[in-house]
């Protein structure tokens, strides 16, 4: 039975028009989103950045990639909002030891909500997050977050 020909279904006393068929939602930019590795990222560019940081931890300059950390921004006792960034990992020296933690976010695009995030998360958990341009990730094949 097709779209058209569904009949409407009696719900109580109202009658409920027939379901349309699932259409694709589009994201909000554009992206295109891919499955990989057994992760699904968010966009070409997301994706294209885990390469590159699975990479750098197949080289021994990395340790402990996480995928979608999450921030949870806590006001008073009370949560406000939470954020996610796309990475987390830990920047090694050559004897293995920890030099820094790295947060990063791929952006093609900043909105005015991930600017506000961004500020709140680096105020309450005195961390830096590194925002990757999407557009410059071939510059970023051996690069690491400040």
């Amino acid at each position: 039975m097709t779209d058209a020909t569904a009949k409407p279904k009696r719900v109580g006393a109202r009658i409920m028009p027939a379901r349309k068929t699932k259409e694709k939602r589009k994201s909000k930019f554009n992206a295109i989103g891919e499955r990989y590795d057994g992760h699904y990222f968010q966009s070409k560019a997301e994706l294209l950045r885990y390469q590159q940081l699975t990479a750098m931890m197949a080289q021994g300059m990395i340790i402990d990639l996480e995928l979608q950390p999450n921030y949870a921004v806590v006001i008073n006792n009370q949560k406000i909002c939470s954020y996610r960034a796309d990475f987390r990992y830990k920047v090694i020296d050559e004897l293995g030891r920890t030099l820094r933690i790295c947060i990063e976010d791929v952006k093609g695009w900043k909105t005015d909500v991930y600017i506000i995030k961004k500020k709140l998360v680096e105020a309450l958990y005195g961390i830096t997050l590194c925002e990757v341009p999407a557009s410059k990730l071939p510059a970023w094949a051996d690069r690491l977050a400040p």
